[in-house]
């Protein structure tokens, strides 16, 4: 182990029980006023303010979007790539600078890099993965899994850091979220939004306005349908290894058509669910990753699942060595942010460097 990783792993003592508290208290409201956060946790508005900023300056949590749930907007797909011997990292590092690339994983198993991928179109996709990822100098193959539903994604997972009193105090003066009636077409200026916060989903609205060339009053509106709306969400990240659970693992797994829903509805609600997928165009029908304390902890989760879920068969599994990137964010090899990749899902999927 070099230096410089110890000494990010010494970095690690930075962050305590407060600070996943808050990091707990922007998952529920990201974009939630320093004083209801300060009012939750018993704690000064100034003193939460500026963990948060140490926090933040370090690259050890932060706030980012991501468009809504529903898939009619944009087409995401789960992509194995398989690479040439001791390529892996320098094919990771290049898919990480690409914005269609929200997501870039190292992982064991048949694979060598699992990358989570969003374009605007089926016929986008099949350039993406036949032009640029396919021709990436180092990739030896790959392997798609097109998603036809999110049932939980990472800005559902919890540290379990807040008590049921501190996690109602902020939920009662929580932001309202509307009924949607399906995926609503983005406007340029609501993309242009999505952009700028992925450098900061806290930007002031004072920022934001400056950077769209727009009122402050018409940013906040527009953030607020967008998130009221469900076409919009935040969410509040923090480096895995300082979490409390440091392994995360993938399954693939197929399961009666007719159950899919009502399955992956209780696999999202167990408190080890980071990700859990719908897929099609697969030998699996779903896909689902967990965050654990330990490498025991997987297999005793599977067996729970086999018990649970008989009807459940494993085709595939895989432990994440590394995120390389995880939604648009550029992570050292502890997990902290170092960059920030906007998720441009709009623009051309074909780079030709």
């Amino acid at each position: 182990m070099t230096d410089d990783v110890q000494d990010s792993f010494a970095d690690a003592s930075a962050i305590d029980e407060t600070d996943l508290s808050l990091v707990h208290a922007l998952q529920l409201d990201p974009r939630a006023p320093w004083t209801r956060v300060g009012a939750a946790l018993d704690l000064d508005p100034v003193t939460v303010a500026r963990r948060w900023s140490r926090m933040a300056d370090a690259g050890l949590a932060w706030v980012t979007p991501q468009l809504g749930r529903e898939t009619g907007r944009v087409f995401t797909a789960v992509v194995e790539v398989r690479c040439e011997a001791g390529r892996s990292l320098e094919v990771a590092g290049t898919l990480a600078q690409r914005p269609h690339a929200f997501t870039v994983e190292h992982t064991t198993g048949s694979r060598d890099l699992l990358v989570t991928v969003a374009v605007p179109s089926l016929a986008a996709l099949s350039r993406y993965l036949v032009e640029s990822l396919g021709a990436l100098p180092g990739v030896r193959d790959t392997r798609s899994h097109l998603i036809t539903s999110v049932h939980a994604q990472g800005g559902d997972w919890r540290p379990r850091a807040l008590d049921p009193r501190q996690r109602a105090r902020l939920a009662a003066d929580g932001p309202e979220r509307a009924a949607t009636a399906g995926a609503r077409r983005l406007t340029a200026q609501d993309r242009q939004l999505l952009l700028r916060l992925c450098t900061d989903g806290r930007a002031p609205l004072t920022e934001l306005a400056d950077g769209l060339g727009v009122s402050v009053s018409t940013v906040r509106r527009r953030l607020h349908t967008l998130v009221a709306g469900g076409d919009l969400e935040l969410r509040c990240e923090v480096a895995q290894p300082l979490s409390g659970w440091p392994i995360a693992t993938w399954l693939l797994a197929d399961v009666p058509g007719a159950e899919r829903e009502e399955i992956a509805r209780q696999l999202a609600e167990l408190p080890e669910t980071r990700v859990c997928l719908g897929l099609t165009g697969s030998r699996g029908n779903l896909s689902y990753s967990a965050w654990l304390r330990s490498l025991d902890d997987a297999e005793r989760l599977e067996q729970v699942l086999a018990q649970r879920f008989p009807q459940l068969v494993v085709l595939d599994r895989a432990v994440v060595l590394r995120f390389v990137k995880r939604m648009g964010r550029l992570l050292d090899p502890v997990g902290r942010s170092v960059g920030v990749v906007p998720m441009d899902v709009w623009s051309d999927p074909f780079d030709g460097s």
